[in-house]
């Protein structure tokens, strides 16, 4: 089956604000009061209904027609609404069957979230079945090689950060001094379970779902590279901040996170488009994590106060980041120039 392209872009924004909103309104999916909620949601209805389209276009193969196949639509529609079943299904029921009971608050919440980072990435195992192609672009971005740089490039990034923070104390001279959150127990899971989850979320948003995005964006009548990054981006960028963002009054909270966690998508993707290195940005991503749940050295004046607030400390990391993306860009560059000329 072919659709036009108007309805293949009406087709995945519905669907990218429908994986936005679930995370805020799942309990409000209408379920069957006859079988287990799991299999009896509508949401489920929907991933099964993907899965005999995607097995009747994998059978009929390529059509001849105008228009694009429904057929290389369903793989990220998959990737979407699967990754919400499974997430709002499974993940509770799991954790709480395998978690000590007893546990405080805080530790609950801090393993909890180390236990979505793996339920994440199981996940996005499962879900790179759906597109080779978005999963080979994937693993260029994470294989082995990639690694010793993007470690490499963190450890620069904290510590050029770090001494530009050192410089701004020296120069005030006002009794500033970095202090060191508390260690224990709870602190490595918070710096654990923030590194997984952020790693996770980078191989699923900017990397799964921007791939695929790419792949997807000439079918859908964008022919240029940076159209195509651009409508990568976006959705993704978009999705990422509609699942971060804690609605309620008083509203001035959450439009201020939501532009936040907007622009962090946004600046992430990029970021991923510049180096290919996706431990380097899930670096970055969990650096970011840290910083704003306070488990970072900070600098603070001599009663202890914080002398600068948690942005100042992103945007700097955030900064940081791009330079050193923009060197590594330059290098490939500068490298293919030579091979280039040593090849004629």
């Amino acid at each position: 089956m072919r659709v036009p392209a108007w309805l293949a872009w009406f087709l995945l924004g519905i669907t990218f604000l429908t994986a936005g909103v679930l995370r805020q309104f799942h309990s409000e999916i209408p379920r069957s009061p006859y079988v287990n909620p799991l299999v009896g949601s509508l949401l489920f209805a929907a991933v099964f209904f993907l899965l005999l389209v995607a097995a009747r276009e994998w059978r009929l193969g390529a059509l001849p027609g105008a228009g694009m196949r429904l057929g290389s639509l369903t793989p990220i529609l998959l990737m979407l609404l699967l990754e919400k079943w499974i997430s709002i299904g499974l993940y509770d029921p799991i954790f709480f069957l395998v978690v000590p009971k007893g546990l405080p608050d805080a530790a609950l919440d801090a393993r909890y979230r180390a236990f979505a980072g793996l339920g994440l990435l199981a996940t996005c195992a499962l879900l790179s079945g759906f597109s080779p192609p978005a999963w080979r672009r994937t693993w260029r971005r994470i294989r082995p090689s990639r690694w010793p740089v993007g470690i490499l490039g963190l450890a620069a990034i904290v510590l050029a950060a770090y001494l530009v923070l050192w410089g701004l104390a020296s120069a005030l001279g006002s009794g500033l001094e970095f202090r060191w959150p508390a260690a224990g127990p709870l602190l490595g899971w918070v710096l654990g379970g923030q590194a997984l989850r952020a790693f996770a979320e980078e191989y699923y948003y900017r990397s799964l779902l921007l791939s695929e995005m790419q792949r997807l964006a000439p079918r859908l009548g964008l022919r240029g590279p940076v159209a195509a990054r651009w409508a990568a981006l976006i959705p993704t960028a978009l999705l990422f901040g509609m699942e971060h963002v804690r609605l309620g009054p008083p509203w001035e909270g959450p439009l201020r996170e939501a532009a936040f966690t907007l622009a962090l998508g946004l600046l992430l993707g990029i970021l991923v488009l510049l180096t290919e290195n996706l431990p380097l940005v899930a670096g970055v991503h969990a650096l970011v994590n840290w910083t704003v749940l306070g488990v970072v050295p900070r600098l603070v004046d001599d009663v202890g106060q914080p002398a600068l607030p948690p942005g100042t400390y992103v945007g700097l990391t955030l900064a940081l980041a791009f330079v050193l993306a923009f060197l590594l860009q330059r290098r490939g560059v500068n490298r293919a120039r030579r091979g280039l000329s040593a090849g004629a």
